[in-house]
């Protein structure tokens, strides 16, 4: 066999390799409001610098210095009093989707919607009067 076969041979099989790892690893596709795809917006747990619940029915969560905001498939009861949660993220390790979040106690929250976000209100609390602290 020729030097010109072999190094044609290996690359057929290099670019087969190649195009094999990108069929079984593309993410997720979505369409946006306007109506083109793109990749399925996600946070790696690594990158998650804060949450902050919207009541029950969703949560912001910030990643780097981008804000999403996650819906539930139902009331998460108990996620607007606690300063403890988990995000079941499965191997991935990526807040997306298909993530859950874990409540103290067992309590289990499943996303219904994962979206970018411009993060919560700067005004939520405004109509919130300070009270003194009584001893």
């Amino acid at each position: 066999m020729s030097t010109k076969k072999a190094w044609i041979g290996g690359g057929l099989i290099l670019a087969i390799g190649v195009l094999a790892y990108l069929s079984y690893h593309q993410s997720q596709a979505v369409r946006d409001a306007a109506g083109t795809i793109g990749a399925a917006p996600f946070v790696h747990r690594t990158d998650m610098r804060y949450w902050l619940a919207d009541g029950e029915r969703g949560i912001w969560i910030q990643g780097g210095n981008s804000w999403y905001y996650a819906s539930f498939s139902s009331a998460c009861r108990g996620l607007n009093s606690t300063n403890s949660l988990e995000f079941d993220t499965g191997s991935s390790g990526n807040i997306e989707r298909t993530s859950s979040v874990v409540l103290p106690g067992g309590g289990r929250c499943e996303m219904r919607t994962f979206a970018p976000s411009v993060g919560p209100s700067k005004d939520r609390n405004a109509d919130v009067v300070p009270q003194p602290q009584t001893q």
